[in-house]
């Protein structure tokens, strides 16, 4: 199903990126309206796009070369709705910004292109923020500039203490299909209720995310379907 942007609800519920994409393009539709005063016919959308020195899968350019609406052909192109550009752009206003190293710290490297915190044989020289090497980490947020600069203090004073470890939730089944029950508006996923159904009353039923209980007839009918399902599986398997 397509959330309806225009539903005041999550649409694209997070940044979606073309993976085939030469410029690395993305785009998001955050819930409407993006502004106060939006009017409820027009929606705001976000494109960025992080390789700045190819050409367009359809535009045959660099992005800072482009104009908006080259950008906006591009999009579209990447959208499958290419053949409707003319009536697209019509009704688009582009707002384009260059800023070439606001998302630097996010470009392809090689193991070595940015320095240790602690370079070996420092013994006075600490190297925090963006552009280190670190441990089970990302880039881009405040936590982890600090936690560089606990582990440079950490090492330089020779303080016996570890930093805080990193909880690794993006390998978490809970914290991955609550991110899915989400992302559909906390209408479920697909599979939830078999997965439900297979879970009840075991050690493995507090992985799924909360929900409100069915009423009775929807449970009767929702064990009728499980059960047919069932026997379709049991039938294929002893084929």
């Amino acid at each position: 199903s397509v959330n309806d942007p225009y539903s005041g609800k999550t649409a694209t519920g997070g940044i979606v990126t073309f993976t085939d994409s030469n410029w690395v393009m993305s785009f998001t539709c955050n819930r409407q309206p993006h502004f106060p005063d939006q009017p409820k016919d027009t929606l705001v959308l976000w494109v960025y796009s992080l390789l700045m020195d190819k050409d367009g899968n359809y535009i045959k350019k660099p992005m800072p070369e482009c104009t908006g609406n080259e950008i906006l052909a591009e999009l579209c192109h990447h959208l499958g709705i290419i053949n409707e550009l003319d009536g697209v752009v019509d009704n688009t206003i582009v707002r384009s910004t260059y800023m070439p190293y606001i998302t630097s710290q996010f470009m392809v490297r090689a193991q070595g292109d940015r320095p240790e915190i602690v370079p070996q044989g420092c013994t006075n020289l600490g190297l925090v923020g963006q552009f280190v090497e670190t441990r089970n980490d990302v880039v881009f947020t405040v936590e982890s500039s600090v936690r560089t600069a606990r582990v440079a203090v950490y090492s330089l004073l020779n303080i016996k203490k570890q930093v805080p470890d990193i909880d690794p939730s993006q390998y978490d089944i809970r914290h991955l299909l609550r991110a899915a029950n989400t992302l559909n508006d906390g209408k479920g996923f697909i599979g939830e209720r078999l997965l439900r159904k297979l879970l009840k009353d075991t050690y493995y039923e507090h992985i799924l995310p909360p929900t409100h209980l069915d009423s009775q007839e929807e449970t009767k009918r929702n064990d009728s379907i499980f059960s047919e399902y069932w026997e379709s599986i049991k039938g294929i398997w002893h084929k």
